[in-house]
C-alpha cells in the first residue's frame, strides 16, 4: 500500500527548492570568485576590514579575499552535491535526505560567502523533508490517510469546543412531589372564552445558553507571540541605528556622496537633510512595529478586525522584506517570521474561534 501512495506536494516543493537553490548557489559562488580581483571589490573589502567587528582579525584585503574564495568553493561544492541529491528526493531516497541534512552547515557557510538568499532556500527545502506529510511518505506510511485523519481530528476538536452544551436534568430545580387531584373543568358557556387554568408550577425553564467559546487556538497565540517578538526586535534595531546615525552622520554623508555623487548634486541634499530623512524613515518603522504590538494584543483578546488588519500588515511586510532580501539575505528570517504569522492568523480554526465569540 505504501508503494501506491503518490508523492506529497510538500516533497515536490522541497526537491524543487533544493535543486533550484543549489544551482543558483553554484552560479553565485563562481560569480563572486570571478570578481574578487576587481578594484571595486578590493575597495569594498578594505571598507569591511575597517569595521569594528573585523578590524581585530588581523587580515588584509588579500587575506580576506582568499578566505572568501575558499568559502565560496566549499559552498559551491556542497551545492553541487545537494543538487544531485535533490534528484533522489523525488525517488524517496532516505540516504539522500540524511546526506542533505549533513551538507546543510556547508551550505550555510556558502550562503554567507556568496552574500545571497539562495542558500536559505536550499536549507528550507531540507527542513521540509523532515516535516509531515513528507516524513510519513519517506517511512512508507499511508500519508494521505493519516493526513485526513489528523485534519478530521482537528476539525472535531474545534467543533466540540464550539458546540452548545444541552441542559442537563440536574440543572432543573427540584420540586416537592404533590399528590395528584382531579381538575374540575368548567362548563363552557356560549360566547365565553376559556381563561387560564390555575395550577401549581411544576418546573422552571432553564436559562438560554449560547455557544460555548472554546479555548484560544494555539495558532493565534503563536501568531501574536511571533508578531511581538519581531516588533520588539525591530524597535531595538531601530534604536541602535539611531545611535549609529547620530554618532557617524558625517561619515554616512561622505559615503553617500562617494556612492551617489550625481544624486547629491541634482537634489542639493545636505548632511542635515540626509540625517533628518533617515530619522523620519526610522520613526515610521518604529510606529509600524508598535502598531503591530497593539494589533496583536487586540487580536489576542478577540477583536477580529485587529486580526484581519494584522494579517494584511504582516503579509505586506513579508513581501517588502522579500524584495529587500535580494541585497541582504539575513532578512529571509524576517520574511519567514512574517509569512508564518500571516499563515497562522488565517488558519480555519482561528477564524472559527472568532466566529464563535
Amino acid at each position: 500500500m505504501s508503494e501506491e501512495q503518490p508523492r506529497p506536494g510538500q516533497a515536490t516543493l522541497a526537491g524543487a527548492l533544493i535543486i533550484g537553490g543549489s544551482v543558483f548557489v553554484v552560479l553565485a559562488a563562481w560569480q563572486r570568485i570571478s570578481t574578487l580581483h576587481t578594484l571595486a571589490v578590493q575597495e569594498e573589502l578594505q571598507k569591511v576590514l575597517t569595521e569594528p567587528m573585523t578590524a581585530d582579525l588581523g587580515l588584509d584585503a588579500d587575506g580576506l579575499a582568499t578566505m572568501i574564495r575558499v568559502l565560496c568553493m566549499v559552498g559551491a561544492g556542497a551545492a553541487t552535491a545537494s543538487a544531485i541529491l535533490g534528484i533522489q528526493v523525488f525517488k524517496r531516497s532516505a540516504s539522500a535526505r540524511v546526506a542533505l541534512t549533513a551538507l546543510s552547515p556547508l551550505l550555510f557557510v556558502g550562503g554567507l560567502a556568496t552574500a545571497g538568499f539562495l542558500a536559505p532556500m536550499v536549507l528550507a527545502g531540507i527542513v521540509l523533508l523532515w516535516l509531515q506529510p513528507t516524513r510519513d511518505w519517506y517511512a512508507g506510511r499511508p500519508w494521505a490517510q493519516r493526513l485526513e485523519e489528523r485534519q478530521a481530528a482537528r476539525l472535531n476538536a474545534i467543533r466540540s469546543a464550539t458546540r452548545p452544551v444541552p441542559p442537563s436534568r440536574f440543572d432543573q430545580p427540584s420540586q416537592p412531589s404533590q399528590p395528584s387531584r382531579p381538575v374540575d373543568h368548567p362548563v363552557r358557556q356560549p360566547g365565553h372564552l376559556p381563561g387560564p387554568v390555575a395550577g401549581p408550577v411544576t418546573g422552571v425553564a432553564p436559562p438560554a445558553r449560547g455557544p460555548v467559546v472554546g479555548a484560544r487556538p494555539p495558532a493565534l497565540v503563536a501568531a501574536c507571540a511571533i508578531t511581538c517578538v519581531v516588533a520588539v526586535t525591530i524597535v531595538l534595531l531601530v534604536a541602535g541605528m539611531v545611535a549609529y546615525v547620530s554618532a557617524n552622520s558625517e561619515k554616512l554623508f561622505a559615503e553617500v556622496m562617494k556612492d551617489q555623487p550625481s544624486w547629491i548634486d541634482r537634489s542639493q541634499v545636505t548632511e542635515q537633510d540626509l540625517v533628518a530623512g533617515i530619522y523620519v524613515l526610522l520613526a515610521g518603522v518604529t510606529a509600524c512595529a508598535l502598531g503591530a504590538i497593539v494589533l496583536a494584543a487586540l487580536a489576542f483578546v478577540g477583536q477580529n478586525w485587529a486580526r484581519i488588519v494584522l494579517a494584511i500588515g504582516a503579509g505586506s511586510g513579508a513581501a517588502a522584506s522579500l524584495f529587500l532580501a535580494l541585497g541582504a539575505w539575513p532578512l529571509v528570517i524576517l520574511v519567514a517570521a512574517l509569512a508564518g504569522a500571516t499563515s497562522l492568523l488565517l488558519r480555519p480554526e482561528v477564524a472559527r474561534w472568532y466566529a464563535g465569540r
